[in-house]
């Protein structure tokens, strides 16, 4: 009996990871149409599945081996929140990740045109992450006397003029304003 709660102690504390993971990909990815609704309870039972199986099959092990086997193993159950996370219209989560690495990456390369040849639309090629990376970088030459909107788009954002650029800017999505914070906080 004592083994048994010890082995469910050690799941929960196993699947925290997950259900951190699901926080911060509600916070960043939002839009994610009723696909949530399904997936998130799956992804938990994929994930909890995964970690009782392997914490029922390494038991007998020493604590050392234990913890070799268990943290690759939350590594996974990360990564399968991560991939399995629905996006309604937007690329997977993998993708927009690396498409916003990639845009941080070659911040020098970035043009003026990046900026203000951009139009808002659901983008699979990583464009809006460069529209991003391309408006922090241009911030200066922005008019802010309320002609210029966010994501160059006058029918989402008609309401929302761009007016300051001191701050994280509100109107961006919450992916975005993590890319705007972290070329802020890096002094790009």
């Amino acid at each position: 009996m004592r083994t048994n709660r010890r082995n469910l102690l050690y799941a929960s504390i196993a699947l925290l990871p997950t259900i951190c993971m699901f926080q911060i990909l509600i916070e960043l990815f939002p839009y994610t149409g009723l696909g949530r609704i399904v997936a998130l309870p799956l992804v938990f039972i994929l994930n909890a599945a995964l970690i009782i199986s392997i914490i029922h099959l390494i038991r007998k092990f020493s604590p050392l081996c234990c913890a070799l086997i268990l943290v690759p193993t939350i590594l996974l159950s990360i990564w399968n929140t991560i991939l399995f996370y629905p996006q309604e219209f937007s690329p997977s989560i993998p993708k927009q990740i690396k498409y916003s690495i990639s845009a941080i990456q070659h911040y020098d390369d970035l043009t003026l045109a990046d900026w203000e040849g951009y139009t808002y639309s659901p983008s699979r090629s990583g464009a809006s992450e460069r529209y991003v990376v391309a408006l922090y970088k241009y911030k200066h030459r922005v008019p802010l006397d309320g002609t210029a909107y966010f994501y160059n788009d006058t029918d989402y954002h008609k309401d929302h003029p761009i007016r300051s650029l001191n701050g994280t800017p509100s109107e961006l999505e919450p992916h975005h304003q993590l890319i705007w914070w972290l070329l802020k906080t890096y002094e790009k």
